[in-house]
């Protein structure tokens, strides 16, 4: 029996999509950059790539991806996690 891997709604992905877009100003700030890889509805995971850190403060990129997360799974309550991968 083959599994198959349920595709989230391109309307889901696209607000994921713009959250992510509202969060870019702050970002930018903090030299990061965020970038949806893809959304594993079954688990709602979303899957990131997280890129940069703030260098004129003590928050790390990890620190960072806290904040992120907590503001994508209150944005989008679909999402329960997120999986951060590097560039």
């Amino acid at each position: 029996m083959a599994l198959f891997k349920s595709r989230p709604s391109p309307d889901l992905e696209s607000r994921i999509r713009a959250a992510i877009e509202g969060m870019r100003p702050l970002l930018r700030i903090e030299t990061m950059d965020v970038e949806l890889i893809e959304f594993e509805p079954r688990d709602g995971v979303a899957v990131l790539r997280v890129a940069g850190d703030c260098p004129d403060c003590q928050l790390s990129a990890e620190m960072l991806t806290v904040g992120i997360e907590a503001h994508l799974r209150q944005q989008i309550p679909e999402i329960r996690s997120i999986r951060a991968v590097g560039r």
